[in-house]
């Protein structure tokens, strides 16, 4: 009740629907019984609701559509979306790699992961050519492309089939947008207020996928002690497999593997097989950092290239189209070897790029603003740094809603924008 509260707090216009829903509320802090009994009654009886509106929330650079759901539904919801995720926090049935997280705000989750990294077993060292490839890509269409039927079947595996049914009729709902109406019935609604449940969970599904499932149980620990985020029970653990770490942020994942040279040779091989390349046309369209200056950016060798995109089309070929897929174009894929000193990415907002000390020359390695000193745990030597710049999506956000302040602000004081 107090989050769909909250909502209301700055607003002094309300429509219709919305004074009904707060006095909905209002109502169910006075007879908190008779509301938790119909919330009951609703999640086992309920199956046939009322059409849900779609508005349009302009921000500029797109548009996300806003769900107006029925005052009455809406708290029945928002009962089951608090209830799931406190049964899912005290069983924990998310692991450690699924994020956002209460652990972390973002430039926290940055920081994190470059530790992370900093503090894998020889992570830096290429001696005998090794080389470590940061996977960062996209799910594609994943909230489009649930199917409810299969949906349902996996909700049933960790909820009472009565929830599991009201769930996936929930989303099967009728769509109207002015004169139009549309029934849904394939894909996620996304402004339901347990859909962030749903995605997470389903989105799980397709870790371990990626994952495979023995490494997925590596990554995440012992039910009894699961990991921390980033760690592993010990270094025998940690290094039994090329892929070292994993991260999923909503739908964006980030992936670190370490291959030695007969493991890159094999992958690189397996990928050529399939895509012959006799021309060295695969550093053509290799996506590049362009925010860095050319000397810090990956340089595009042959070897590094092919290993990339091979890596690449390992991950993709484990996701089946029909649940989703990897774009090459939305992704990046960087290597780190002895020909690239350099690890980029970008997490969150943030454009990063890993530097190790042993890599550096010496006037490159300084101390100053928007540059973090990656320590290792283990000697606490500083082996690595993080340059750090914010990326052009995040300028374009922040200027964005600056606009859409001062639109909406019309001619109020100062204070009121404030």
């Amino acid at each position: 009740l107090e989050r769909l509260k909250e909502a209301y707090s700055v607003k002094s216009r309300l429509n219709q629907s919305q004074r009904e829903e707060l006095a909905l509320i209002e109502q169910a802090y006075d007879n908190p019984h008779e509301a938790l009994s119909r919330v009951k009654r609703h999640l086992l009886t309920h199956r046939a609701f009322k059409e849900v509106g779609i508005e349009f929330m302009d921000l500029y650079s797109h548009l996300i559509p806003v769900f107006d759901v029925e005052p009455l539904e809406k708290i029945t919801d928002a009962y089951l979306d608090q209830y799931l995720w406190y049964e899912a926090d005290k069983r924990k049935l998310f692991p450690n790699w699924i994020k956002p997280g209460d652990s972390e705000p973002p430039p926290l989750l940055v920081y994190k992961w470059c530790q992370g990294i900093n503090n894998l077993q020889d992570i830096w060292d290429t001696s005998r050519g090794q080389c470590v490839v940061l996977l960062e890509t996209k799910l594609e269409k994943v909230a489009e492309k649930v199917d409810l039927t299969l949906l349902n079947r996996l909700l049933r595996l960790i909820v009472d089939h009565n929830l599991a049914d009201y769930m996936t009729t929930k989303n099967n709902v009728v769509l109207s947008y002015k004169d139009m109406s549309h029934t849904n019935s394939y894909g996620l609604l996304r402004g339901l207020q347990f859909s962030s449940f749903i995605f997470q969970y389903y989105g799980l599904v397709l870790d371990l996928l990626l994952l495979g499932l023995t490494r997925a149980s590596e990554l995440a620990g012992a039910p009894s002690a699961p990991n921390q985020f980033l760690t592993f029970k010990d270094v025998e653990t940690e290094i039994r497999h090329p892929v070292r770490l994993y991260c999923r942020y909503i739908d964006k994942i980030f992936m670190i593997f370490r291959f030695s040279e007969e493991e890159a040779r094999d992958l690189i091989q397996r990928y050529l097989t399939e895509n012959p390349d006799p021309n060295n046309e695969n550093i053509v369209g290799y996506n590049n950092k362009k925010c860095w200056p050319r000397d810090c950016r990956m340089r595009l060798m042959k070897h590094d290239v092919n290993l990339g995109r091979a890596a690449f089309w390992e991950m993709k070929n484990r996701l089946p189209r029909s649940l989703t897929t990897l774009e090459w174009d939305n992704s990046f894929v960087s290597v780190y070897s002895r020909d690239n000193p350099n690890l980029l990415f970008n997490m969150a907002g943030f454009e990063a790029r890993i530097l190790p000390k042993c890599r550096a020359f010496n006037d490159e390695f300084t101390s100053r603003d928007g540059v973090w000193k990656l320590q290792n745990e283990g000697t606490k030597e500083i082996t690595a740094q993080a340059f750090i710049k914010v990326d052009d999506e995040g300028m374009k956000k922040f200027e964005n809603r600056v606009r859409q302040i001062l639109m909406a602000s019309g001619s109020t004081t100062f204070t009121k924008i404030a």
